[in-house]
Order: C-alpha cells, then sequence, then structure tokens
C-alpha cells in the first residue's frame, strides 16, 4: 500500500491551498520548541483533519504513526537483506522439531512506556485477546494459531493449528499492547487509545491538534541508546496538490509523496539537502467487490469475461506516463508479479496468459459481447442476465496521480460500455469501505514482504479477504488456497519456488485483480536537519515512512541531527 499520491500538476486547485498553507506552515512550523531538542517533521498519511485513535487494531481508523513507533515489533523482516530478521522485542524465535510450534524469546527488562513490566503474559494476552475478538484480528491468528502459553517472563510458546513456515513473518504485524491497561477496555474494537502505553521509541503524546501532533520520546524505551530524535511532528496534509505549497517552506524532513517533476519542485528547492529514491515497489490493480451487494456488478465482477475486458480497456501506458509522470512502471503480466521478485517468476504464467494485458476496447467490446453483455440505449451494458452494471471505483481524496488513473480507466471502460465512475472518500473513509466491504471497485496496492509469497496470500486468500487494506476484494478460491495452505507446510525453498509457480499459474488463469503498473517506492527527504538518510548509494532498507512498512522504524534509529 502506498501513501500518497498525484499526477498532473493541477494549478487551479494548488492556487487554492496557497493562502491556508501560509496560516498552515505558521501554526505547523512556527514553534520549533527547545533549541536542543531534534524534531523530525514527517508526511506519512493524507486526511483533512487528525482524530485522535491510537488503537493498533482499527486499520480504518489509526493514525498511521501507531505501528512500529509505539507498537514495536517482536521481529522484523528486511526484504533487501534476503528477509533476514532484525530482532527488536524479540531477541530470537525457534520452530520446534515438528514445526507445529514456535518460542519466541522476549528481551529481559523490557518496559512499557509507562514503566510497567513487558512481558511474556502481555504478548499471550494480545494474542488470546484477537483469537477471543475476530474483529481485531489484524494478522490471521486465527486461523493459524491454536494456543499461547507463557513458560516464563521473556518466553512465548505459540502452538500452531498446522506447519507453517511463514509464520514469523506474519507475526511481525503484531502489536503486542499492555494487559494492565487493555484488559479494562470494555469495547477494545471501538477504543481510540488516545493517551497509548506503547514499547516503541515514540510514545509520548505532547500535543494533538485536528492540524498537528507530536510524539516524544518513550522514557522507557529499551534501545534508546539508538534514538537520536526527540519528536515526531506530524502536521495535517490533505493532499499533493498541499504538500507541493509546503515544500518551499523547507520544513519537511521525511516525506512519502508524490511529487510531480520531483527535481524542479523538490530537489531544486535546495540541491544541497533535498533527494529522493523511488524504485519500483508494490503492485497497483484494480479489484472489485466479490461479495458486493448489487446484483448486477456481482454478476458481472464473477465472470471471468467481464474481468478481462475489464483489463483491456486499462490504459497502463497513459496511466503511468501522464497520471504518474513517468514515476511508475506498466505490469504486464496477469500474475501482477511485481519486477523485485524477478528471480521467483514463472515464465509459463505468461506469454498468451498475458493475452488481457494489453490496452484494446475494440477486443474488450468483442469480448462482452460475445459473453451476452448487451448494451442499452443509454450505451451502457446489462449483465447476460440483463441486469445493469455500475459502479464508481474509490481512490482517497488528494491523490491526484491515482485519482487521475482512475479517470483514464473510467474513460476506457466506459469506451467498452461499461458504466464506471470515480469516487474520492478521505482517506480514512476509503480504508473504512475497504475493511467493511461497502465499495464496488477500488484501485488499491498491497504490502509485499521479503518473499512475494506474502503479498499474493494476503491478498488473496480466503483467510484475509476483507480483514487488511491489502485484501478488499474477498476473493476466494479452494484451489487457491490449498496451494497457500502448501506453501506454508513447506519448509525448503525449492518447495517454496516450485508452489509458487503453480500459484502464478492459477492466477494468471483466473485473473481475479487487475494489474495497471507498480508504483514507486514513495520517499523523499532533507538532509538539512537529519543525517542517516537511506539512499539508492546505500539501499539497505525500504526506506519508505509508510504505515505496511515495519523497517522504518530501523530507518528512524540510523537518523542523527546535523550538529
Amino acid at each position: 500500500m502506498r501513501l500518497s499520491k498525484s499526477a498532473i500538476c493541477n494549478n487551479s486547485m494548488r492556487a487554492g491551498f496557497a493562502a491556508a498553507t501560509a496560516l498552515t506552515a505558521l501554526v505547523i512550523f512556527g514553534a520549533r520548541g527547545a533549541a536542543a531538542e531534534s524534531v523530525l517533521t514527517m508526511h506519512i498519511e493524507e486526511q483533512s483533519s487528525w482524530v485522535q485513535n491510537f488503537n493498533p487494531f482499527d486499520l480504518a481508523g489509526r493514525r498511521q504513526s501507531t505501528m512500529d513507533f509505539i507498537y514495536e515489533p517482536l521481529v522484523i523482516f528486511n526484504a533487501e537483506d534476503g528477509g533476514k530478521p532484525v530482532f527488536r522485542l524479540a531477541t530470537d524465535y525457534k520452530f520446534s522439531e515438528d514445526m507445529k510450534s514456535v518460542t519466541y524469546t522476549l528481551r529481559p527488562g523490557l518496559k512499557w512506556s509507562d514503566g510497567q513490566p513487558l512481558t511474556s503474559a502481555d504478548v499471550k494476552y494480545t494474542i488470546d485477546l484477537m483469537l477471543k475478538n475476530p474483529a481485531l484480528d489484524t494478522v490471521g491468528v486465527g486461523e493459524t494459531i491454536a494456543s499461547v502459553e507463557a513458560p516464563s517472563a521473556t518466553e512465548v510458546r505459540i502452538n500452531l493449528k498446522a506447519v507453517n513456515s511463514d509464520f514469523p513473518e506474519t507475526l511481525a504485524d503484531l502489536a503486542v499492547v499492555p494487559e494492565h491497561i487493555w484488559k479494562d477496555v470494555s469495547d477494545p474494537v471501538a477504543f481510540k487509545n488516545e493517551k497509548p502505553v506503547g514499547s516503541g521509541p515514540m510514545t509520548e503524546l505532547r500535543r494533538f491538534t485536528p492540524q498537528v501532533y507530536e510524539q516524544c520520546r518513550n522514557p522507557n524505551y529499551w534501545d534508546a541508546a539508538s534514538l537520536h530524535v526527540d519528536c515526531l511532528r506530524l502536521p495535517q496534509i490533505s493532499g499533493n496538490d498541499q504538500m507541493l505549497a509546503i515544500l518551499p517552506e523547507g520544513n519537511m524532513d521525511w516525506i512519502g509523496s508524490f511529487i510531480p517533476q520531483i527535481d524542479k519542485t523538490f530537489v531544486a528547492l535546495d540541491p544541497d539537502h533535498n533527494g529522493y529514491w523511488q524504485p519500483p515497489a508494490e503492485t497497483v490493480a484494480f479489484q472489485m467487490n466479490f461479495k458486493s451487494g448489487n446484483e448486477g456488478n456481482l454478476e458481472a465482477y464473477k465472470d471471468l469475461n467481464f474481468r478481462h475486458a475489464f483489463s483491456l480497456a486499462m490504459d497502463r501506458a497513459s496511466m503511468v506516463d501522464i497520471a504518474g509522470f513517468g514515476y511508475p512502471v506498466v505490469n504486464e503480466h496477469a500474475t501482477g508479479l511485481p519486477p523485485r521478485f524477478e528471480t521467483w517468476r514463472n515464465k509459463g504464467a505468461e506469454g498468451d496468459k498475458d493475452a488481457f494485458m494489453g490496452f484494446d476496447t475494440e477486443k474488450a467490446n468483442k469480448i462482452l459481447d460475445d459473453a451476452g453483455y448487451k448494451k442499452g440505449a443509454d450505451g451502457f451494458r446489462t449483465t447476460p442476465s440483463g441486469k445493469p452494471i455500475g459502479f464508481p471505483i474509490i481512490v482517497p481524496n488528494g491523490w491526484t496521480d491515482w485519482i487521475d488513473a482512475v479517470q483514464i480507466a473510467v474513460e476506457g471502460l466506459r469506451a467498452a460500455g461499461i458504466n464506471a465512475s470515480v469516487a474520492t472518500p478521505e482517506y480514512e473513509q476509503w480504508r473504512k469501505q475497504i475493511i467493511d466491504g461497502s465499495f464496488e471497485v477500488v484501485m488499491n496496492s498491497r504490502a509485499d514482504g521479503a518473499t512475494p509469497f506474502r503479498g499474493y496470500y494476503q491478498s488473496l486468500s480466503t483467510a484475509y479477504g476483507g480483514r487488511i487494506t491489502g485484501a478488499p476484494s474477498r476473493y476466494s478460491n479452494p484451489k487457491l488456497d490449498a496451494l497457500f495452505d502448501q506453501y506454508l507446510k513447506a519448509t525448503s525453498e525449492d518447495d517454496h519456488k516450485k508452489i509458487f509457480n503453480d500459484i502464478q499459474l492459477l492466477i494468471a488463469d483466473d485473473f481475479p485483480v487487475v494489474p495497471v503498473f507498480n508504483g514507486p517506492t514513495w520517499y523523499q527527504f532533507s538532509s538539512k536537519r537529519f543525517t542517516g538518510w537511506v539512499t539508492d548509494k546505500d539501499p539497505v532498507m525500504n526506506p519508505e515512512d509508510h504505515d505496511n512498512n515495519r523497517m522504518r522504524l530501523m530507518h528512524l534509529l540510523r537518523l542523527k541531527p546535523v550538529q
């Protein structure tokens, strides 16, 4: 999932932001605090206003600085280092000989930010809480975990329902919460957790307003010696155009935004300090809701002919060149495999199987005609059974490059007689619609892991459908689930690759989502106030500051204030 996007410099919109931006800059950047304090200003999400919500289980509503900075993972896996584990709250994990349980060892002497001990009992409590409340289960523990034990204060034994070689990477997204706080929460789903007690480096809320909030040092952070930033300042930025207007102020340190003509609009503002690194990243695709309540739309979504025609209506080159200013790269394959996983590519799942990945509205029309999708007097088609088809494609307000890409998609769909439109809810509402299923079609990306398996498993398995924002389609295919299960039970890399070859074949044949391009890594920085930034010359980790990137914690710990 990427965070902020934009495509075409909308001068009129930017002009509309100008007056507000000047005032906003004064509010956000006017007071820098004590001279000795190092405050890092970062942009990680786009909203018209903030809501004070730090509930790590609320994927749709939580502030995007909740994970990692307030709740530290047990262990992180660095995809840029061959998936090597980076231990955090835990110092080790080991599978049992039968691979049916995993024992984690916690660091001794861990404390919560309020000074209370952080022990294995908290980890057990958190997992048990998720097992008892499926609405809180953000990592799929209900499908994988049979029980949890805490043999000692620093040991957690997790007993699995079946062999799952990928389990530790899945658990990297677990937010361990303090039992002494959460045991008294009557409704953990609705709980806003406005004054969080956490384990990460930045737990203390010094200020929270609808325009800006500040998250400061955890006074009891176990790795305090590695932390050289005193506070994170997170200004409210409603969209890419407002970001463009703010950049000349020179007050942003760590950015995750689409910045059109970046060398002119960002680097040239301060060539000595402003930089970026934007290699190809996750696959962006159109996903249809396979549990839609609209009978006509659902009939169409479930028809492979319709999905093929949908794909042929996609002008991917224009999405990349016009909407994306050339930053993304076209994804030409029905599998949607990201470029960074080239060594996993199954050539047998390409070639003829990619026949529907071009841009050909004439062919799209023929497929729909032949399949019985008839056009009415208004030029729009009905399903073979005669039901109307019509849907908005949702995309967050302010993500102007994605909005432009969706508009290009809509033009192609309407040329094929499909009544599509664009809807731009606020980002938080967009996430909510994905989670509760109140949408028809969405353009979205997924979070990849150290291998390509995680992205496919968590976006297309029945177990994850609708549970996380990366799995909006609610697609369910027993044959694919069986392959996922085989992969999880396999323990060798050779077996993993053989099974993933079969996964690619099935996906290419069934075409559950419509891949369009691979967005860039959205990462820009200023070295004016901090050093230690990850760059293309030092590509040791994913450098993004977005919520789906656990390695952003390690990036923060690299940073040091300029002396």
